[in-house]
């Protein structure tokens, strides 16, 4: 008690004495001198220009200062913009410095810095005089002569702390699309002039969207910035990235690859005794795994890449030395060496020596890239060589490859397909392999050592491929000769590695191939060859029978496609003829087509057969997409119509439509987004010829209208005109105007409408004498007949409506009207008159007699006279 009443009163004043100096050191931090004092001693930490708004200290539990609104500025030969930016910063300040009257600062804390990196042309960095530079003992030992220079400000930081920071980098004034987030970590002086790292940071790149970018750990332990870092020891580690995510950084785009990445990283410099002026050694371990296109699920087999680079690389001199590079993956190993020399003449030397790839390891980047591989598809086989690139830019100087052959099994096959030895290299400035021999079963001996190379007609199954490319104009080709006995096994094996080229359609037979891919620049590549197809059916989705080719081709003509029919049954009728795709400059619109092709016959019958029931849906969608390039199936076939764009002309040795036949029948027109013009169209008909003109438009709804020239059509070879037809002779000429529209037989039927003029000459009735019948009142047998004659009709209702038709026998005129209507029924009435000079007379001109009427069907119609009187003008 005793000694608390002694004590209590100077405790209380120690108290109030540290309240009062906290309070007054807060106090005394905000006036303008101390923030201006506060902010020199910052910039001699710092060597830069610096501001702040605000200042805050306290002194227990330890003497500490706080910058709120700290902008650290930029050295000017640098930029105008900030070097350092936070939100505050924490400064623990020594009592041993503030009790010799100067402040000396601790470990100093970052809140959300922003730092910018500057590169300049000179290749120097805005960072290199911020730490203090590492003593040189040899410095210190060289004699100095006259006066000594005067020291530079030097700070007295131990260490930086940060949290949430950022770095972004600049080239100049050019602003770096990259920079770090999340930046947390610390640097802290160990000794003088010596500095360790513990860095933590996320990579970004502006302009893109990163998901899974991975974390950076750097620890390390370096000089002075002054120095170049040297000596120094570093180590990086990079985890938990996409490969996505890595392009996205490294190209700003997404190539869409997916995958892990994780790297690790060292560098060392001035460690060594060997070590040079800005040498560094470096080693850098990089993996990939679960490497697949971004559209396809994730396999157990998906490939994985492991590379290993260790070497030497020289900063002051730009050169780099690799000594040695290792690209492994499970099966495969590259193994070799890159020398690199900057300066004025920059040199670059790539080489590897040792190269191993299995078979194995190129399926499964093959499968992990291209969809619908075969699952039980495996290959065996193993691949050496050796490349070396030399110059800058890189050029190929050497290459080598071989192997001894291989095996590439199929399921649903019975037999492999063997790989004959593979052989090349570079030579003369060509790099060339092959050729390949490429067999479905066989004798193994005719692949693994091929007496001579034949010819692609003499193999069987078989085909020989060579790769062929020129080093200085960057042209080549890989050209493919063989043939095969069942074209099907060929789509199999295509479709078993992921390319099913029939879509919907399937080919048997027969096949020679002697084509050629070839590029001449990268932008420009393209088809030569030939494809010969003998024996062989195809068969079509929407047809209901196969096409049988006999002989036919398909060639490629510098890219453009041209198929030559020979000999093809299909349709009822024997096809030759060429489908040539034409030239065009403008390859945006698809492909245009010529054709001309000539059908010894075509029966509408044989073709409702092919095609019908004509109520089929969907059948014009499963077979135009074949001529389209593979248009999906969902395309409404009214699109798939519009993207088809062909012109040329159609022969037809006879065309049977139901009663209708017409022989040599020739048309030439074009079919361009739906619409059809038929400009030219002939064939003979009924003992005549017919010329015709069609225009159709397909949307929004069918339209047709057809203007047809008849010339000397025999009346007694007219369809439809049943018995009748049998009595009849003469010939007849004129001129047709049809229109319809719709969809369908009966729709199209019911909706034509027309006009037409008739000219007749030699008119035959036989059977019936009209003008006596008519005259007399009953039906007299025996001939008529008219010299010439004339009339006009109208196609409306589903009938055919017969005006002022005339027909002049010389002394006596013969008047027709009446309708024959589309299901062969017949309403006509026959009436004549005497001959006058005036041969312009109408039926309303007859004088009084009487009238001959014919009903019903035209098979067996029903014939009647009617007496009338005389017509008034009234009438």
């Amino acid at each position: 008690m005793n000694k608390l009443q002694r004590w209590w009163k100077p405790a209380l004043a120690i108290v109030l004495s540290v309240i009062a100096l906290q309070a007054g050191v807060s106090l005394l931090v905000r006036t303008h001198r101390v923030h201006a004092y506060l902010v020199v001693h910052l910039e001699r930490a710092f060597g830069r220009q610096v501001e702040v708004e605000t200042f805050n200290a306290r002194i227990l539990p330890s003497p500490q200062l706080d910058a709120n609104g700290i902008t650290v500025g930029e050295d000017p030969s640098f930029g105008h913009e900030y070097f350092l930016r936070a939100e505050r910063l924490s400064a623990g300040l020594r009592w041993m410095g503030l009790l010799r009257g100067h402040f000396e600062f601790g470990t100093m804390s970052l809140a959300r810095p922003s730092l910018i990196l500057v590169h300049n042309p000179e290749g120097r960095w805005n960072l290199e005089r911020w730490l203090p530079p590492a003593k040189s003992d040899a410095l210190q030992r060289s004699p100095v002569y006259g006066p000594l220079s005067p020291v530079a400000p030097v700070n007295r930081l131990e260490k930086i702390e940060f949290d949430e920071g950022r770095i972004n980098f600049k080239s100049g004034d050019d602003k770096l699309p990259f920079a770090f987030t999340s930046v947390s970590g610390s640097v802290e002086q160990v000794s003088p002039g010596r500095w360790k790292l513990q860095l933590e940071a996320q990579p970004w790149r502006s302009g893109v969207s990163l998901q899974s970018a991975g974390t950076i750990k750097v620890l390390g332990d370096v000089a002075g910035t002054s120095t170049r870092l040297q000596p120094a020891e570093i180590t990086l580690h990079w985890s938990e990235a996409s490969l996505a995510d890595v392009f996205r950084l490294l190209r700003g785009q997404d190539f869409g690859v997916r995958g892990v990445f994780a790297l690790d990283a060292t560098a060392k410099s001035g460690t060594a005794k060997d070590d040079g002026p800005g040498d560094w050694k470096f080693s850098v371990q990089g993996r990939a795994s679960q490497i697949h296109r971004w559209d396809l699920a994730e396999r157990a087999d998906n490939p994985r890449l492991n590379l290993r680079v260790s070497g030497r690389w020289n900063v002051g001199l730009a050169s780099l030395v690799a000594e040695d590079i290792a690209i492994e993956g499970p099966r495969s190993n590259l193994r070799g060496t890159l020398r690199l020399a900057g300066g004025s003449s920059p040199s670059t030397e790539l080489r590897l020596d040792s190269m191993g790839l299995q078979a194995s390891d190129l399926l499964s980047w093959y499968r992990a890239f291209h969809p619908y591989v075969a699952e039980g598809v495996t290959a065996e086989q193993y691949f050496t060589g050796g490349l070396v690139w030399r110059g800058w830019p890189l050029m190929l100087e050497s290459a080598a490859l071989s192997s001894s052959g291989g095996v590439v099994k199929v399921p649903g096959f019975t037999v492999p397909v063997r790989i004959g030895p593979v052989s090349g290299g570079r030579e003369r400035g060509l790099v060339s392999i092959g050729p390949v021999r490429v067999a479905l079963g066989g004798d193994i001996r005719e692949v693994i050592s091929p007496k001579r190379r034949r010819v692609a007609l003499a193999m069987e199954n078989a085909a020989d491929l060579t790769f062929v490319h020129d080093l200085i104009t960057r042209a080549g080709s890989i050209s493919i000769e063989g043939s095969i006995l069942r074209v099907q096994d060929f789509l199999r094996l295509s479709a078993a590695f992921g390319y099913q080229l029939n879509h919907g359609w399937e080919l048997t037979g027969q096949a020679v191939a002697v084509t050629k891919w070839e590029w001449k620049k990268p932008s420009i590549r393209q088809w030569n060859g030939r494809v010969g197809f003998n024996k062989a059916n195809l068969t079509v989705a929407g047809l209901n029978q196969p096409l049988k080719i006999s002989e036919s081709e398909l060639d490629w003509i510098d890219g453009r496609r041209v198929a030559r029919v020979v000999k093809v049954e299909g349709f009822g009728g024997m096809w030759s003829g060429n489908i040539e795709e034409a030239f065009q400059t403008d390859a945006g619109n698809g492909p245009k087509w010529n054709f001309h092709l000539n059908v010894d016959q075509l029966n509408a019958a044989d073709l409702d057969r092919w095609v019908g029931p004509r109520a089929r849906p969907g059948w014009l969608q499963r077979l135009l997409p074949q001529l389209l390039g593979g248009s999906e199936p969902s395309t409404p076939a009214s699109e798939l119509v519009r993207r088809v764009n062909a012109e040329g002309e159609l022969g037809i040795g006879q065309l049977t439509i139901e009663k209708l036949k017409l022989s040599k029948v020739l048309a030439k027109g074009s079919l361009h987004d739906l619409h059809l013009d038929v400009r030219e169209a002939q064939a003979e008909w009924a003992g005549g010829e017919v010329h015709a003109r069609i225009n159709a438009k397909f949307l929004p709804r069918p339209v047709y209208a057809i203007a047809a020239e008849l010339d000397r059509i025999n009346l007694a070879q007219l369809p439809g005109a049943g018995r009748i037809a049998e009595r009849l002779g003469g010939a007849a000429s004129g001129s047709l105007q049809l229109k319809t529209e719709g969809v369908g037989r009966d729709e199209l039927l019911s909706k034509l409408t027309g006009h037409g003029k008739i000219q007749l000459n030699k008119v035959e009735f036989r059977g019936w004498d009209v003008n006596a019948s008519v005259a007399d009142g009953a039906v007299h047998t025996g001939v008529s007949r008219w010299a010439t004659g004339r009339g006009s009709l109208r196609l409306q209702d589903s009938s055919i409506l017969l005006e002022d038709f005339q027909l002049d026998g010389g002394r006596q005129l013969t008047f027709v009207t009446g309708t024959l209507s589309f299901g062969r029924n017949a309403d006509l009435s026959i009436e004549t008159a005497a001959a006058r000079k005036n041969k312009d007379r109408k039926a309303s001109d007859a004088e009084a007699g009487h009238v001959l009427k014919i009903s019903g069907p035209l098979d067996g119609p029903t014939v009647s006279v009617e007496k009338i009187g005389v017509r008034q003008p009234a009438d």
